[in-house]
């Protein structure tokens, strides 16, 4: 009776901390693609409190911020193809 009881507690623990784990997965922001180059203007120190879950290094988010800025830079119909 007393090993019924402690698998069932040791079961209800598990569940818990299944669903906490997903729960937690499923509210957390997602990056799109489009608020992520917007917020390239933002120095490093505030893109990753508002990003927390990215894991991107100083010298990668410069980078991003330089392909960011070339793509505002030059047109796109210069980096894609010539025009009529």
């Amino acid at each position: 009776m007393t090993q019924e009881i402690l698998w069932l507690i040791l079961i209800g623990i598990v569940a818990w901390i299944v669903v906490w784990l997903v729960t937690r997965e499923i509210g957390t922001p997602k990056l799109h693609g489009l608020q992520k180059e917007v917020n390239l203007r933002l120095t490093y120190k505030r893109y990753t409190q508002i990003y927390p879950g990215t894991n991107i290094t100083y010298e990668q988010y410069k980078k991003m911020q330089a392909q960011h800025a070339y793509r505002k830079a030059v047109s796109s119909t210069k980096i894609k193809r010539m025009v009529r």
